[in-house]
C-alpha cells in the first residue's frame, strides 16, 4: 500500500531540487555572459623584457602604446623587435636593454656596454673564453645594468687583432697557442708582437699585425729642370726665357708594404723614361737699368727716390682681367698674352709713364684699374704668361721704390 503523503513529499522535494538547479544554471550563464563581454575586444601579449617574460591582456594596437600599458619604459638605446608580434591577434615583443656590465679580469675591470640577456651570451660577445677560468656566475644568469662579472684565472691575456679584442685566461702557454685558442689565423707575412715563440705572463697584451704586399706601376712626372743665364743686354732684375722647359715622363713600379691597412713602405722595383724632360733657360739681365729724368720731382705728396709699403695682385690681357678683350692699356699700348714681358703695372695713384722698382725689378706704369688700385701702395702686376699664371701668381706685400714720376 502507497502513502500518498509520502508521494507528495518526495514530488515537492524534487520540485524544489529542479528549480535549484535551474536557478544556478542561469546564474552560471549570467555570469559567463557579463566575464565575455568584459573580455571582448582584448588579446594577449607576451612581453620579453630583456629574458623576463610578462603577459598582458589588452586592446592596444601599437607595441608602444602596450608597452606604456604594462607601465615599461625604452631607454634611448634600447632596441624594441616586433618580428614576432600581430598587431591586434597576439604574439610577443621583444625588447633588448643597453647594458654597462664590469668585467673583472684578475682584479683588472674593463667595462661594456652590451645588449646579451645573460652573462654566458654576454662574456661572449666581450671576447672573454672561460674554458679553465672561474667566474662567479652562471652562463644563464640575467644581465642587470651595473652588474660585475668576476673572471678569474692565474693569467689574463689581452689579444688585439682585426680590430676586435680577445681576453683569455691560461696557466702557461705561448703567444701562437693563444692566438690558435682564440682562432686567428696568421698569413704568411703576418707577425706578432712579442713574438709566437714567446710565453704568457699576467696582463700581457699581444699584438696581431696583417702584412699586406702590392705592386703598383704607374707613370709620373720628372720634373724639368731650369738653367739660368745672365744676359748684359737685357736690364737689371727683368728675365727672359730662352727655351721653355718641358716635364717628362716615366713609367714606375713599386712595392708597397701594408700593416693593417696603413702604408709602412713603398720601394721602387724598376723604373723607364718614357720621355726625356726638356731643360728650361731663362736669361737674367744685369745691364744697370738708367732712368732718364723727366724734372718731375713730386706728384700727389709722393717723390722720387721715396719708398712705399704696398701690395700686389697680377693680371692678364684676357676679357676676365681687363674687362675688355682688345688689350689697349690707357697708356695706349697694347698687350696680348703670349708676348714679350714689358714689365708694366696698372695704378692709379701715380701719372703714367712712371717708373717704380718692385722687391728688386722694374716696372712702368701703362695701365689703370679698377677702385682698388687707388688706394696708395696698391699695383697690378702685369703677366704675359696668361689668365691660370696670373692666378697662380697670387699676391703679397711689396716694397715700391719710385723711380720716375709720369713719362
Amino acid at each position: 500500500m502507497i502513502n500518498e503523503s509520502s508521494v507528495a513529499s518526495v514530488k515537492h522535494t524534487a520540485r524544489v531540487m529542479l528549480a535549484t538547479v535551474i536557478a544556478f544554471i542561469l546564474m552560471v550563464c549570467a555570469f559567463a555572459v557579463n566575464a565575455f563581454a568584459g573580455e571582448a575586444g582584448h588579446y594577449n601579449v607576451v612581453i620579453n623584457d630583456n629574458g623576463y617574460e610578462y603577459t598582458i591582456a589588452t586592446k592596444e594596437t601599437e607595441p608602444i602604446e602596450i608597452l606604456n600599458e604594462a607601465s615599461i619604459k625604452l631607454g634611448s638605446h634600447d632596441k624594441l623587435n616586433i618580428a614576432s608580434f600581430n598587431s591586434g591577434i597576439g604574439g610577443t615583443i621583444y625588447i633588448s636593454r643597453l647594458n654597462r656590465i664590469y668585467i673583472k679580469f684578475n682584479n683588472k675591470v674593463k667595462s661594456y656596454d652590451i645588449y646579451a640577456q645573460t652573462v654566458g651570451v654576454a662574456l661572449d660577445e666581450s671576447g672573454v673564453y672561460r674554458e679553465g677560468l672561474v667566474v662567479n656566475y652562471d652562463d644563464d644568469t640575467p644581465i642587470q645594468d651595473g652588474m660585475v662579472i668576476t673572471v678569474d684565472s692565474p693569467k689574463i691575456v689581452t689579444i688585439n687583432a682585426d680590430g676586435k679584442t680577445y681576453n683569455l685566461g691560461t696557466a702557461n702557454s705561448s703567444v701562437a697557442d693563444l692566438i690558435a685558442e682564440a682562432g686567428i689565423t696568421l698569413g704568411d707575412n703576418d707577425y706578432t708582437e712579442p713574438s709566437l715563440n714567446t710565453f704568457s705572463e699576467d696582463g700581457m697584451e699581444i699584438n696581431v699585425y696583417r702584412v699586406e704586399i702590392k705592386t703598383v706601376t704607374k707613370n709620373e712626372k720628372i720634373a724639368h729642370k731650369t738653367k739660368t743665364i745672365n744676359d748684359s743686354s737685357l736690364d737689371k732684375g727683368k728675365t727672359k726665357i730662352e727655351t721653355k722647359g718641358v716635364d717628362g715622363e716615366r713609367s714606375a713600379t713599386y712595392r708597397i708594404t701594408y700593416i693593417n691597412g696603413v702604408e709602412s713602405e713603398k720601394r721602387e722595383v724598376t723604373s723607364t723614361v718614357l720621355k726625356e724632360p726638356v731643360t728650361a733657360v731663362k736669361r737674367v739681365g744685369t745691364k744697370v737699368v738708367v732712368i732718364k729724368n723727366n724734372g718731375v720731382e713730386k706728384y700727389n705728396g709722393i717723390s722720387v727716390g721715396s719708398v712705399i709699403s704696398g701690395s700686389y695682385t697680377h693680371y692678364c690681357a684676357c676679357e676676365i682681367c681687363c674687362g675688355k678683350s682688345n688689350g689697349v692699356t690707357a697708356s695706349g699700348k697694347k698687350l696680348t698674352n703670349g708676348m714679350e714681358n714689358p714689365y708694366y703695372v696698372a695704378c692709379n695713384w701715380l701719372p703714367l709713364g712712371s717708373m717704380i722698382e718692385v722687391n728688386g725689378v722694374t716696372y712702368t706704369v701703362g695701365d689703370r684699374g679698377g677702385n682698388d688700385l687707388s688706394r696708395t701702395g696698391r699695383i697690378d702686376i702685369y703677366t704675359p704668361e696668361g689668365h691660370t699664371a696670373a692666378k697662380q701668381s697670387g699676391r703679397g706685400s711689396a716694397s715700391i721704390k719710385i723711380l720716375r714720376l709720369g713719362w
